[in-house]
């Protein structure tokens, strides 16, 4: 049931399991007159910042949860954000465990489940849904309906991406006069016994709805599979631009491995677009050659996006080249029917997994965006190139013919930077979020060696300067307080999302300042690592009652 996803071919690794969790607080700092030489300019910004949890409390309809749930009940991770541009609500998701049974015996694993058994329970579904009025308070929903949480014959798997989009209208077409639709899409798999033989590991799914997340409808598998298909890493997102003459339409990238599970011999990215409001999709369009070996191949971390005049846009990293990794795009304009060759943004050199000081794992995944108005497209991730991980932004003002030089927009200062999201606002501002590391020594990991806050940068110009960084986690993170499933290394999660309005940003991250690391846990995962593994330890008495307690937290950011 957890997705275990395969690295490209230069970077293949194995991957730990899924999903995140936490308590609540918030605070409110005021910025006033903060100006750096940063890049080319100076800018001097004056913010008001708030950072409250999304998933409070961290078990639907259960207060005390924040404090009560025990791992992996407690574990929330791989956040996603989207704002209604109507009511202006916002909708937030994560990989989500508050349906999990704790580790060890119990009701849900039974009398005699072993102690150390905090496995990922079959059938139990992982796709949380928070809602918010105004992005600074939050409630959670419970798991995405429609799945075996509530009697559906698929369990909801996590990666979920969330957008939104104009209503379809009655006489067709769309109109925000209708309102608008939010799309959740996420992985999905069958319940136990409810496709017997079916060999697919993972669907694509989607729900829909038109209420802010209040209600939502079934979800409609937009991506099958039969054999040894395994979709995975999905994005999706929909036309919001009335000028377009694709208005509405709803697109889906992803990875689909090929092979078996464990060899996964293809890997190309792979979409498809619904044009009735996510009621049905097309068949899937393969957008990138396929082939993986041990020296070349092997393409992930997709994202798709609009321009103004309809084009779409696909951008991922590839490994099909033999002097390292690239980020890539390719683009349609006759509304996914057809797509131009990949084209070459620029080379990647990804960040180190583990990035030192900690062990969980990364990847450098991008974020993209197109300025609705100019057309500019925008991309960024954070890239190793000359040492620690920091995030770089780069810019095409034609369609991706050209692109421009990467800038930093992070800041040495604040550690090792990763897990960014970027939005254009409608008034042209860039907004850029990312979470950065700092340890105490680079040559171990375990409890209290590292902190992870998160920051905030942006530009009005363009991309031609940016602000000085500005940190918007009001407390650390300590990322040993997070775990696998299996325990056997850290788990972050592997990525964070922004959203943008003229008024605000809204950057949402996984956080554990209210979890403990265990140091039990820590030897158990350093025992791993020295090629002599010890038995693996039993957090309800190895560990404190808040081990592994990971939220959802969203920085509301107001320029």
């Amino acid at each position: 049931m957890p997705c275990v996803r395969p690295r490209l071919a230069s970077e293949r690794a194995p991957h730990g399991e899924t999903k995140g969790e936490k308590s609540m607080r918030r605070a409110l700092i005021t910025i006033a007159t903060l100006a750096l030489l940063l890049g080319s300019g100076s800018l001097a910004l004056a913010l008001s910042i708030s950072d409250s949890q999304a998933n409070k409390p961290q078990v639907a309809g259960s207060p005390s949860s924040d404090t009560t749930a025990r791992f992996p009940t407690n574990k929330q991770n791989e956040p996603t954000i989207a704002r209604d541009p109507i009511s202006g609500k916002l909708i937030a998701g994560s990989n989500d465990e508050q349906l999990e049974p704790p580790c060890g015996p119990g009701p849900v694993r039974g009398a005699t489940a072993p102690a150390n058994d905090c496995s990922f329970f079959p059938g139990v579904s992982t796709s949380g849904v928070y809602t918010s009025n105004d992005g600074a308070s939050w409630t959670n929903r419970g798991l995405l309906p429609g799945y075996s949480n509530t009697g559906g014959s698929l369990v909801s798997d996590g990666d979920p991406v969330i957008v939104f989009g104009p209503k379809p209208a009655s006489g067709g077409g769309f109109s925000f006069a209708n309102g608008a639709r939010a799309y959740y899409a996420n992985l999905a798999s069958f319940a136990p016994g409810a496709a017997s033989g079916n060999q697919a590991p993972e669907l694509l799914a989607v729900s829909r709805s038109d209420n802010d997340g209040l209600n939502w409808t079934d979800p409609v598998v937009a991506a099958g599979g039969h054999g040894f298909k395994f979709n995975d890493k999905e994005a999706i997102w929909a036309d919001t631009n009335p000028a377009s003459p694709f208005f509405g339409r709803v697109y889906i990238s992803w990875t689909q491995f090929r092979g078996s599970v464990f060899t996964f011999f293809g890997e190309p990215i792979v979409m498809a677009f619904s044009a009735d409001g996510g009621a049905t999709w097309s068949k899937p369009n393969q957008l990138s050659a396929a082939h993986n070996n041990g020296s070349v191949g092997g393409r992930q971390g997709s994202t798709v996006r609009t321009g103004p005049d309809g084009t779409v846009y696909v951008f991922w990293e590839d490994g099909d080249n033999k002097i390292g990794n690239k980020m890539v795009f390719a683009s349609s304009s006759d509304g996914g029917a057809t797509w131009s060759r990949p084209g070459d943004i620029a080379a990647v050199r990804d960040i180190a997994d583990p990035i030192p000081g900690s062990n969980f794992r990364t990847d450098s995944f991008l974020s993209a965006a197109v300025d609705q108005t100019s057309g500019a497209i925008y991309a960024t991730w954070s890239d190793a190139t000359g040492g620690a991980g920091h995030i770089v932004v780069t810019r095409s003002a034609d369609k991706g013919a050209s692109w421009s030089a990467l800038t930093t927009v992070s800041a040495a200062g604040n550690g090792y930077a990763f897990f960014q999201g970027l939005d254009v606002a409608p008034n042209g501002r860039v907004d850029v979020g990312y979470q950065a590391q700092k340890a105490t020594s680079a040559t171990t990991y375990g409890t209290g060696n590292a902190t992870i806050d998160s920051y905030y940068t942006s530009s009005s110009n363009g991309g031609s300067t940016w602000s000085a960084p500005v940190k918007v986690s009001s407390v650390s993170s300590d990322p040993a307080a997070s775990a696998q499933n299996n325990l056997a290394r850290q788990f972050w999660g592997d990525y964070n999302t922004l959203v943008s309005t003229n008024a605000a940003a809204y950057f949402i991250y996984t956080d554990s300042r209210s979890g403990v690391g265990c140091p039990a846990v820590d030897a158990y995962q350093h025992s791993i690592d020295a090629g002599a593994p010890i038995a693996k330890p039993a957090p309800p008495t190895a560990c404190a009652s808040q081990f592994g307690n990971t939220d959802v937290f969203v920085s509301k950011i107001t320029p």
